[in-house]
């Protein structure tokens, strides 16, 4: 078995490994997303290996790149995310040796840590490899009993209203001085406006606030995710009471259930006002394995939005 950094050939056979392993689901398997996700990525492509028999590929192994800045400091940080094994040669040890081969790579390469949001099935096997459990990110919940069924019937409207403030957000950098992602120029077009998952959609004064939000059924019914609120300055009470007003039109708008936001996030901005409702430990759970020996991963100062943690 050879064990190779992947190429932009290897896509079409990487797909269909995907999906012979994988099957299709909620997140399809197609070359697109793939091209999103790991090649148009602001933060740099993606560390890919590929193990091969027999010149075809049966196991793949995909960290994708992300930053992170602790005030000024700059974090090097991959998340772990697709990985497939070929029904035929599950349970050799492939998976582990992929992951610990590419982990290799990283150290050599200057990253700092790697981080992602394992579900129970696949929590044990990153524990034996090295990750530690940081904990499920806490989540500020507000419930709408009274709001009807509504589907949210709008569109998102278009970028170019709030390019200039984009601008600012991104030049402007750490927003919190916690360890927060590194909003480097064409992020947040990347995450949310060129997205191919689902849509994405904002709610903004256009000079002080830009919230992002989407539309999400789950088992607790239809949720509206606020998965990023980024504040130029201070706002004045007539900018929050806007803000309010408009999160609380798109939430009847959508006949959502509930909102939910960041619980790292929610107590330190002032101008949300999601209700008296304590923060539940109620989101992803948060695994991160250290790669650089220095680095005390769970004394951080994180500070992690749900557009962070979302799995795409």
């Amino acid at each position: 078995m050879l064990l190779r950094k992947g190429t932009d050939s290897d896509l079409p056979k990487i797909i269909s490994l995907l999906r012979i392993s994988l099957g299709e689901s909620l997140i399809p398997k197609s070359e697109a997303l793939w091209k999103w996700k790991h090649e148009n990525n602001p933060f740099g492509p993606s560390p890919v290996l590929v193990a091969e028999v027999d010149g075809e590929i049966i196991g793949v192994r995909a960290f994708l790149q992300w930053e992170f800045l602790l005030g000024s400091t700059l974090v090097k940080a991959c998340r772990a995310v697709d990985t497939a094994i070929h029904p035929d040669f599950q349970g050799k040890g492939i998976f582990t040796k992929l992951t610990l081969t590419l982990i290799d790579q990283l150290k050599r390469e200057g990253f700092d840590l790697i981080f992602n949001t394992p579900n129970a099935d696949s929590m044990p096997g990153y524990l034996k490899m090295g990750w530690e459990k940081w904990g499920k990110l806490p989540l500020k919940l507000d419930f709408h009993l009274s709001i009807g069924k509504n589907k949210h019937p709008i569109q998102p409207e278009s970028w170019s209203k709030i390019l200039h403030l984009v601008e600012q957000i991104e030049h402007l950098g750490n927003f919190s001085g916690a360890n927060q992602t590194n909003l480097k120029p064409g992020y947040l077009k990347w995450r949310y406006l060129d997205c191919p998952l689902f849509p994405y959609y904002y709610i903004s004064d256009y000079k002080s606030f830009l919230l992002f939000y989407r539309i999400k059924e789950s088992k607790m019914g239809r949720e509206l995710r606020i998965t990023d609120l980024f504040i130029l300055d201070g706002l004045e009470k007539e900018q929050k009471i806007h803000l309010n007003k408009s999160l609380s039109y798109f939430q009847k708008l959508s006949g959502a259930r509930f909102t939910s936001f960041s619980g790292l996030q929610y107590p330190e901005q002032k101008a949300l006002n999601l209700g008296a409702l304590p923060i539940f430990n109620a989101g992803p759970y948060v695994t991160l394995r250290k790669v650089k020996q220095d680095l005390d991963l769970q004394n951080l100062d994180w500070r992690w939005s749900l557009g962070d943690l979302e799995v795409f």
